[in-house]
């Protein structure tokens, strides 16, 4: 049937090929050769490529290119998928040694010889998708032996193309397996967007021994915080061993499955037989911590033990694990030739895993019987809890809180599929036609391939040889269409078919292969394979034609049926539309010309009414299928012989009917396709040739478009003028038909264009005016048009141009007459900030960059992934903003608005077709958060209007105020007015409000205070946060916000002590009425300035100590020179002897006995001070900080010795003082274990309140001599003599490079030249650390008036000032310095300096002394005779009683005002510390729990005690600590201004831990008088509370210990039982001769 009717058999055919196959069935009772190699066909052909570098190591698949990589000894090669060499690479050998560190230096490595490179890892790092961009740069990524096993990425495209190599390897950039033996497996995740490598490796001997079996690696280096590509950092999760050696995995294979990734193993049983086994452990994907580790042994039944290689796959539809096991020789890890193939389901693995876990978290490891199902592993200290039944689903990911790592005591075992004689060394699997097929490779070079059975069981049907007695290697690959498998053997790569059908020359050969690959097809006498095997269209030419209504049989004629035996129920199978039809058959056989006839029962196939609608289609029908138009009433195209209605079959038909035109106008040119619908228009093109005009102008019908009867399309032909008319049609002889609708020629002008520039990237959205643009087709303009515009898009050029824009109507060309298009430069985006935006949007982007005019509609865009109802919607969405064209440097974006259950995929700005990312601008990536909450003021009693006095602020609580806005885009409305805005912090608004109350805008009659984000593209406001209403009182009743203050602070419990104090308190009110516009204007300059300091801390980040720096001030405060910096001081001919003993004393310290014995022996000794005894602590702390468990449990066991001495006596004091050795290790302890909470919690909001102490105290007066300040918590270091001074700006000169530019620095004109070099020095060096920035006393100032006029100024000089025994420091009043004289700081030179005092960096700054030369004493603001200090033990003296009841209020109200600006910066660190909301950190919650343990082994049912031994063992020791020296934190300065108030704060913390009722009164120190109000709020909270070191120094220290009381501890040690049984005075005496040549009794 031509191609012109389709619609007569819309039943498309189909029949089966008669296909002979060798059935699964046949496979169960094999009859194999008992040695099938000999049987199988060996010298098959396939090609194979031999390579350098035996043996290979490993062999890699791109799976996007097909491409090889080939990691082998010294070499590294890249092949095609044919295995031709595309690129290659030398990796080796090089000078190296197992026992060095790199870089190598052969004078410093006497071992270092010419090493091969081993390859040990070779993955492939995907790219990570960005916006913008399709995907980001893959990789190969390569780790050898050299060099401690470090790794390089390379280029794909060229091996030899390093991207990324580290010059200077440091420890944790070690990856690899230093030794070739030694095993080492990699697997590549992606955690939001950071590429991590999961390592595996065994343990060497030399090297770095302390490498954990498994870690985690980052791919990419990162700058905040800085780290290197392929490190193991300390935020990354590993393995922790108690015993490197004793769980030495041998790894075989690493792979992720599900959510989670998989490590298969074997080692020695250390739990229970001792016998070597093979594990599978098991992590979550997403599991930094290692939480979730858990594992468990394999057991394939048969003895076989130890796994050789794996593959991941699926079989019947399920995930399995397919292991090639091999039976251990004896209790060794050597395999034996013995070896099987086991398959485990990955349903069952993972439920024995989830069933240890969950024992492991709830039932103490043990299952129904009672018996240890689960254990802890690996020698660490945790154990198998009893927490909540629902834990394992709380927590399928575990916790600070779960047990790990997990071990299963149960295997998960499993029956071989196949055994074998020969070692198995590698598997992979194919699935054909729903069955699964083995391809196993072994030890002397072959390839089994396998068929398994839905129960696993397998059976070998063929083996071929691919490298005689070369082992097969574990990387064995499928290739991309799954019909090759790539072996590597130790020289070579080959490549080798899955099958080999097509050398099968006949049907007998076929079959006896029992290849499940291969069938023979009878009908085309020909191999096929499954694959392939679909079946075939019967050729028209002898296709049986069945009408409905008429039923006929079929017949197909056969051959070589004769195999097929017995009788059975022969089927046709014919495929209708994807349907299978089955009709019953017979055969009969021709025993003469051995043929055979199948006869298929009839069937109806074809309708000649289907798809005939009109007498043109039924009479194009051939003529075979006897079809024919039947008039009559019900006129249709039918069978012949059902034609039986008068008149029967027409001979003519209709005249044409046109329904429809498209288009109806076009161009007086012509060229325009016109598409004419109707019915019949013709049963053939030649009946409609000539028979078409539009409009009275011929239309020339093209053949590709005519559909019979139905469709005529024909090309316009010109016009000589505009003109309409109809379309008439005319076929043959019959009546023309002609068209309802008319045509029009027209003549369409254009006039002009907008915009007339864009980017040559083109994208430009362009609009052409004109008059009848709608000519023609729509779809031949490719753009929106009406009659008068046309908008399209420009396509993009090569280069700048000014060109014509041309529109064709079909053919004809229209061009805008004196008006081009400008080709400008693409704009470029340099910058773009901020970089958050809230969730509702609206937030302006200030962006910046060149060329951005020449684009008329930029866009901001945001890519979404929507979530719902926990199921990720593969759905993205994209949301769009305008942006506004401020100049060609600058414009402003409005960030569109998302919804809160969107993640955000990108964000980036649309140029038309130029699209930059944010990201690539800005350095990092746009971050949506949650809309800010603001908290109403009367929200404890909404029903009552919220008072507000006059004169001061109004301070709003919030919630992440500041994620994503600041101060100035804020705009706060009390009714009708603003309320200015002088301060934004993350969970304040601090806004002043009018004078005088503001008019409602509402119906209420009190003004409401409305909070907006003001953007600088909307008139309106985003987001209505919060309104709440104010009352104002009037100002004749106000009182100033000091007295609020005041007021608050001194409300006392006692009604006695209230009826005491009421005489102060008339006396504070009366004096700070007088003082009030004086103070409440100085709060609210200090609230602008808490703005000012919040922006400052945001921007240059936390000068953070690095650990190793912060341990040393912790563990050895005030000392200079701490052992943790310092190397072993020794000649180097005893060196060697001494690292001996020391090694020895290492390990005797590890003897919980001896280490026991020895503290108690030196605490025993009286003149062991307590100041050794804390040095010995933090000694102890070194050298055993990298067994934190051991040193854990020691002072566990120290701990509880101190709990039974205090017990006896009162149990309230314990932990109250460093008094004992085991005191101060639990100091250094905490300090341990809280450093990430420092860091990660509490830094930020501690580093907040230092600097907002040092700012307040450094904007008033201060006393360089005494450390008095005027703005001060502290009153016995208050500055109470009234100063005058004033604020002066000085114009410093600072050199950056070449250039010098000017910087504005506020000081005072009473600082002292120091503290002006200081204060300068802060605002150049803002946010950098302390010990970054030169010392003051290094630079001397200089002020530079005019062109010659430098003078050098200092503190002391000849010029200073004389009065009797007493010499004035010099100030900038002293000289007379102006504000904005200009000033420079100048390298001072060595003859000046001179000899100062030398401090550590960091520690408290000393005053400058009160003794001058020549007997003079030095003063700067007050003499200190003026004001004598009270000694510190008469503090409570009846003369201090006095002084704190007669302070004067003006003083007391300076401490107030400092004490309410610094009250929040003290809140946070108060709430980042004592937060009840996030979980204590586990440290804290193992101690507390330990102490909880104490006092119920010792029956102290006294909560206060329990209560009083925490707060002595965390607030007291540690944070206290921490609090009065931020320097062990942060790399700062502490002089002694800010010391005086963060000893303040200290106390306030301090009282808040106390169980006690916190009473003030009249003798209250006024340092307690301050936070009496606050302090029960913050008991509260308490109640509700519930690596690199030098261990060889510190040893070297801790023997001196030992050799000053060596006898004694000798002694003790001889005592002892256990300890004679250990020998361990015998072992000390050892290390006593090694060390220093001790005589002993040896």
């Amino acid at each position: 049937m031509p191609a012109a009717v389709p619609p007569l058999l819309p039943l498309s055919t189909w029949w089966w090929c008669l296909v002979l196959l060798q059935l699964p069935q046949a496979l169960t009772q094999p009859q194999l050769d008992p040695n099938p190699e000999k049987a199988s066909p060996a010298g098959q052909a396939f090609p194979y490529l031999s390579l350098d570098g035996s043996p290979l190591n490993h062999l890699l698949l791109d799976p996007r290119s097909g491409h090889l990589y080939v990691g082998a000894v010294n070499h590294l090669y890249h092949l095609s998928p044919d295995l031709q060499v595309l690129s290659s690479s030398q990796t080796g050998p090089k000078l190296d040694s197992p026992e060095c560190l790199p870089p190598i230096v052969p004078k410093d490595c006497p071992t270092a010889r010419v090493t091969p490179n081993t390859n040990k890892i070779l993955l492939l790092e995907e790219g990570v998708d960005a916006v913008g961009s399709e995907v980001g740069a893959r990789s190969l990524i390569v780790c050898g032996t050299l060099f401690q096993g470090i790794c390089d990425k390379r280029s794909l495209g060229n091996v030899s193309e390093v991207l990324y190599q580290t010059s200077n390897p440091v420890d944790t950039q070690y990856v690899a397996a230093n030794d070739p033996r030694v095993s080492t497996v990699g697997v590549i995740l992606n955690q939001k967007g950071v590429g991590l490598m999961l390592v595996g490796r065994g343990y060497t001997s030399k090297g770095p021994s302390d490498i954990p079996p498994i870690t985690t690696r980052r791919l990419s280096p990162s700058s905040s915080p800085s780290r290197q590509a392929f490190s193991q950092d300390e935020e990354l999760g590993k393995l922790v061993v108690g015993s490197y050696s004793e769980y030495n995995n041998n790894f075989i294979s690493a792979f992720n499955h599900s959510d989670h990734v998989y490590f298969l193993f074997s080692r020695r049983d250390m739990w229970n037989r001792k016998e070597y086994r093979t594990y599978v452990s098991r992590l979550c994907a997403g599991d930094r911590s290692f939480y979730s580790y858990v594992e468990v042994p394999l057991e394939c039944s048969g003895g076989y033990n130890l796994a050789q290689g794996a593959s991941p796959a699926e079989h019947q539809g399920r995930p399995v694990l397919f292991v090639a096991m091999a039976a251990g020789q004896a209790s060794t890890p050597t395999a034996t030739g013995r070896s099987a193939l086991c398959v485990y389901g990955m349903s069952e693995l993972d439920a024995s895993l989830q069933r240890a876990q969950e024992l492991c978290y709830t039932e103490g490891g043990r299952g129904r019987t009672g018996q240890e199902e689960a254990y802890i592993e690996y020698e660490v200290s945790s154990k198998c809890l009893r927490l909540p039944k629902d834990s394992l689903k709380e927590y399928p990911c575990g916790g600070e809180h779960t047990p790990s790592p997990i071990a299963s005591a149960v295997p998960l075992s499993a029956t071989p599929s196949l055994t074998r004689e020969t070692q198995l060394t590698a598997v992979t699997t194919a699935t054909e036609a729903g069955h699964t097929i083995a391809l196993l490779g072994d030890k002397k070079g072959w390839l089994h391939k396998v068929f398994l059975e839905p129960d696993t069981t397998g059976t070998l049907y063929q083996s071929v040889l691919v490298d005689q007695d070369r082992p097969v290697n574990a990387d064995l690959l499928l290739d991309q269409s799954g019909q090759n498998v790539y072996v590597l053997t130790d020289g070579k790569v080959s490549k080798v078919a899955v099958s080999q059908c097509e050398q099968q020359p006949d049907c007998q050969s076929c079959l006896s292969v029992r290849d499940p690959y291969c069938g023979w097809c009878v009908l085309e006498g020909r191999y096929c394979t499954l694959t392939l095997f679909l079946g075939f269209i019967m050729d028209p030419h002898y296709s049986p034609l069945v009408p409905m209504g008429f039923l006929s049989p079929l017949t197909l004629l056969g051959r070589n049926l004769d195999m097929f035996q017995g009788e059975e129920q022969y089927v046709c199978v014919v495929v209708v539309e994807g349907e299978e039809l089955k009709l019953n058959a017979t055969l009969e056989k021709d025993p003469e010309n051995m043929t055979y006839t199948f006869t298929c029962s009839a069937h109806e196939l074809y309708d000649c009414s289907v798809g005939q609608s009109d007498c043109s289609q039924c009479r194009a029908v051939p003529s075979d299928y006897g079809c024919v138009w039947c008039g009559g009433e019900s006129p249709g195209c039918a069978y012949h012989l059902s034609c039986t209605s008068s008149p029967g079959p027409e001979d003519a038909c209709p005249p044409p009917h046109i329904i429809q035109i498209q288009p109806v106008s076009g161009p007086v040119e012509g060229g325009v396709l016109v598409t004419i619908h109707g019915s019949n228009l013709g049963m053939h093109y030649q009946d409609i040739q000539g028979g078409v005009t539009v409009a009275g102008v011929s239309c020339l019908p093209q053949p590709h478009g005519y559909l019979i009867s139905t469709r005529i399309v024909c090309e316009l032909q010109p016009s000589k003028q505009e003109t309409e008319g109809p379309v008439i049609v005319t076929v043959g002889d019959s009546e023309p038909g002609q068209s309802l609708q008319t045509f029009t020629y027209q003549d369409p002008q254009l006039t002009g264009i907008v915009p007339d520039k864009g980017p040559v990237s083109g994208g430009t959205s362009l609009t052409v005016q004109g008059t009848r643009l709608l000519t023609g087709q729509r779809k031949d303009l490719t753009a929106y048009v009406n009659g008068t515009h046309l908008v399209c898009r420009t396509s993009p050029s090569n280069q700048t141009a000014e060109l014509t824009v041309r529109v064709l109507f079909g053919k004809a060309e229209r061009s805008v007459p004196g008006q081009v298009f400008h080709y400008m430069e693409d704009p470029v985006i340099t910058a773009a900030s901020p970089a958050e935006s809230f969730y509702e949007g609206g937030r302006s982007i200030k962006v910046s960059g060149r060329n951005l005019d020449v684009v008329q509609q930029p866009m901001i865009s945001v890519r979404l992934e929507h979530m719902a109802e926990n199921i990720l919607v593969m759905r993205r969405r994209r949301y769009q903003e305008r942006c506004r064209v401020v100049s060609s440097f600058e414009m402003t974006c409005v960030t569109p608005s998302v919804t809160h259950d969107s993640k955000v995929l990108g964000v980036w700005f649309e140029l038309d077709n130029v699209k930059v990312s944010f990201e690539s601008v800005a350095g990092k990536t746009f971050s949506y958060y949650p809309n800010p909450e603001l908290l109403a003021l009367n929200r404890d009693d909404p029903d009552t209007p919220y008072r507000f006095k006059p004169g001061g602020v109004i301070a709003v609580e919030g919630k992440d105020l500041t994620r994503a806005m600041t101060r100035d885009e804020v705009v706060a409305r009390l009714g009708d007015q603003e309320c200015e805005v002088k301060t934004l912090d993350s969970t304040h608004l601090y806004c002043e409000p009018p004078e005088k109350q503001p008019d409602s805008l509402g119906s209420n009659q009190l003004p409401s205070l409305r909070v907006c984000i003001h953007t600088h593209t909307h008139t309106h406001t985003h987001g209505q946060y919060c309104t709440v209403f104010f009352e104002l009182v009037s100002p004749d009743i106000t009182t100033s916000l000091c007295e609020v203050l005041c007021v608050s602070v001194c409300r006392r419990r006692s009604k006695q002590a209230l009826r005491d104090y009421k005489k102060v308190l008339v006396q504070l009110e009366t004096l700070e009425i007088n003082v009030g516009d004086q103070c409440r204007k100085e709060f609210t300059d200090l609230m602008t300035e808490m703005m000012d300091l919040s922006s400052d801390v945001g921007g240059p980040g936390i000068p953070l100590l690095d650990y190793k720096t912060y341990a040393e001030r912790v563990f050895f405060p005030g000392q200079r020179g701490a052992p943790l910096s310092q190397n072993l001081d020794l000649p180097e001919s005893r060196r060697r002897t001494v690292e001996q003993g020391l090694g020895q004393l290492n390990n005797l310290l590890n003897n919980r006995l001896f280490l026991i014995r020895f503290i108690h022996t030196l605490e025993a000794q009286q003149n062991f001070s307590q100041r050794d005894r804390g040095y010995v602590a933090s000694l102890l702390t070194m050298a055993l900080h990298d067994k934190l468990e051991y040193f854990t449990d020691v002072m566990k066991t120290l701990l509880g010795d101190l709990v039974q001495q205090y017990v006896t006596k009162n149990p309230k004091l314990m932990l109250r003082r460093t008094e004992t050795v085991v005191e101060k290790m639990l100091t250094n302890w905490m300090s341990i274990c809280l450093y990430s909470f420092l860091k990660e919690v509490a830094g930020e909001p501690l580093y907040m309140l230092y600097r907002a102490i040092k700012y307040q105290v450094d904007k008033g007066p201060v006393d360089a001599v005494t450390g008095k300040a005027k703005r001060t918590l502290n009153d016995s270091h208050l500055l109470r003599e009234d100063i005058d001074y004033c604020s002066v700006t000085l114009t410093v000169m600072v050199k950056s490079g070449v250039e010098v530019q000017p910087c504005p620095v506020k000081v005072l004109d009473t600082d002292t030249i120091t503290q002006v070099k200081d204060k300068i020095l802060d605002q150049i060096y803002k946010g950098a650390p302390f010990s970054q920035r030169p010392a003051a006393d290094s630079l001397d100032l200089e002020w530079r008036s005019g062109q010659a006029g430098h003078l050098t100024l200092s503190d002391d000089d000849v010029t200073a000032i004389v009065q009797g025994r007493w010499k004035k420091l010099n100030t900038l009043q002293h000289y007379k310095v102006p504000d904005g004289a200009t000033v420079a700081l100048i390298p001072r030179s060595a003859a000046v300096v001179g000899i100062h005092q030398v401090y550590q960096t960091g520690e408290k700054t000393p005053m400058l002394e009160g003794e001058g030369e020549e007997g003079l004493r030095l003063w700067h603001l007050v003499k200190s005779n003026e004001e004598p200090e009270i000694p510190k033990h008469r503090k409570s003296s009846m003369r201090e009683r006095e002084r704190a009841k007669a302070i004067p209020e003006i003083y007391l109200t300076r401490l107030l005002s400092m004490k309410g600006t610094l009250q929040k910066f003290v809140d946070d660190v108060f709430v980042a510390i004592l937060n009840t909301k996030r979980p204590p950190p586990i440290a804290v919650r193992f101690f507390f729990d330990f102490l909880d343990d104490m006092a119920e082994k010792h029956g102290i049912d006294d909560p206060e005690t329990v209560h009083i031994w925490k707060t002595n063992s965390l607030p007291l020791r540690f944070w206290v600590n921490i609090l009065k020296n931020p320097q062990f934190v942060f790399d700062v300065q502490v002089t002694d201004s800010v010391d005086a108030v963060l000893s303040v704060i200290a106390q306030t913390f301090i009282d808040s831990c106390t169980t006690s009722e916190h009473k003030v009164g009249r003798d209250s120190p006024v340092n307690k008088l301050l936070y009496a109000r606050e302090i029960p709020r913050y008991k509260q909270l308490v109640e509700s509370f519930g690596s690199d070191m030098n261990s060889l120094v510190a040893l070297l220290e801790l023997y001196k210990y030992i050799n000053k009381y060596y006898d004694q501890i000798i002694a003790s040690l001889e005592e002892d039982a256990a300890g004679q049984k250990m020998q361990l005075a015998y072992r000390l005496q050892q290390v006593a001769a090694l060390v220093e040549n001790k005589v002993t009794d040896l």
